[in-house]
């Protein structure tokens, strides 16, 4: 009896142990943010700089205006970017006309108010996807009954490719955290040896729409799925890989480390700080309806 007594009390005791607490951060320096992430699609692609904000603040971004942007490849093509609203610059291509081909080199070139940036990054190669293989799956933990996708695609030979692939669904990227998908070969790191083989399992079951605590979700008949691989350089793979380990901190409780900026291959001749990352993607995609 004692013993439950004390239990009790320390259950109560550590209970009202429970206050809120108010955290006031400082703001830091405000910088310049570049999101360049381009393809060779032939379809009009954006640039957008914005401010850094604080982490706290939870409103949009806002735009830097009056930059001059523009891409130049080693073949000696530039790309001008034209200014539009909320800091989205954007090259709108000719029919048929794409930023270039696979193994072409980029510079990417940008003045805001004198300061020079400017960045690098090569288009790198990219593998076919064979096919979506749709199954209906009942009586599985922590799955509803439903429609689930994978997709097939076999890795190149020769390590050191790196992949971030995308799925859409209705023609929406998902976007949420447990849905970012990279890899390096045909796994999640450069720690695995599974350079030149069909990805692996979990790499192909993330073509599905998750939930808010990142638990797959399935398809209902007649939605559409689309998946795309894009190629990334080994830096911008490095930078993902920051990216979703500060995306997924909140999800390890007590081991959560504290979240910090994320460093990318952006470069300045001054004393400014930018923030971002530039890539050039080749890309390969499939799609069709869910049966």
């Amino acid at each position: 009896m004692k013993k439950l007594l004390l239990y009790t009390f320390l259950i109560g005791f550590l209970s009202s142990c429970e206050d809120p607490i108010d955290v006031t951060l400082e703001s830091g320096p405000t910088q310049f943010v570049v999101d360049a992430w381009i393809t060779n699609e032939s379809k009009p692609q954006t640039i957008k700089l914005t401010y850094s904000q604080d982490y706290l603040d939870s409103a949009i971004a806002s735009g830097v205006a009056g930059a001059s942007v523009e891409i130049q490849s080693d073949n000696g093509n530039i790309f001008l970017f034209s200014e539009n609203p909320d800091g989205n610059y954007i090259w709108i291509p000719g029919p048929g006309e794409s930023i270039g081909d696979i193994g072409d080199n980029y510079t990417l070139n940008i003045d805001i108010n004198g300061e020079k940036i400017t960045a690098q990054s090569s288009m790198n190669r990219v593998p076919v996807i064979d096919s979506i293989f749709q199954e209906f799956r009942d009586d599985e933990v922590f799955l509803d009954d439903g429609i689930y996708c994978q997709f097939f695609s076999r890795d190149f030979i020769g390590k050191g490719d790196t992949y971030w692939i995308k799925t859409f669904k209705n023609d929406t990227f998902l976007n949420r955290p447990f849905e970012l998908n990279i890899a390096y070969d045909a796994a999640f790191d450069s720690g695995s040896e599974v350079d030149g083989l069909i990805f692996i399992t979990p790499i192909r079951e993330f073509a599905n729409p998750t939930d808010d605590d990142g638990i797959p979700e399935p398809w209902m008949p007649g939605e559409k799925i689309r998946v795309e691989i894009h190629s990334m350089t080994n830096a911008s793979f490095d930078y993902m890989e920051t990216l979703r380990d500060q995306l997924l901190n909140g999800s390890n409780g007590i081991f959560a480390e504290p979240l910090a900026n994320a460093n990318g291959n952006i470069e300045t001749t001054g004393d400014i700080n930018v923030l971002g990352q530039f890539n050039v993607a080749a890309v390969s995609s499939i799609e069709e309806m869910i049966r």
